[in-house]
């Protein structure tokens, strides 16, 4: 993305615009999703999130746990916790 600098600013309601070449640039449409980081108070990180992707990495989370404890177990260490 060299050579990209665009400013925004946030509107009333907290909403912020990605300028258009960046968007054209990361291909980023309406329904394109986001995750928002604040690294620190000067920076935030604005990262697009495929949901497809997200969704095999849970899965791939999903069959690493499965069977390892049973419904009770999770409610006792959560009553435990709180």
């Amino acid at each position: 993305m060299q050579g990209i600098v665009e400013t925004t600013k946030m509107s009333t309601k907290g909403q912020i615009i990605i300028p258009k070449e960046v968007r054209e640039f990361t291909q980023s449409t309406e329904n394109t999703l986001f995750t928002v980081m604040p690294l620190n108070v000067d920076t935030i990180i604005l990262k697009k999130l495929d949901k497809k992707a997200a969704l095999v990495e849970l899965d791939k989370i999903r069959a690493r746990i499965k069977d390892k404890l049973s419904e009770d177990e999770i409610n006792a260490l959560v009553h435990k916790v709180r």
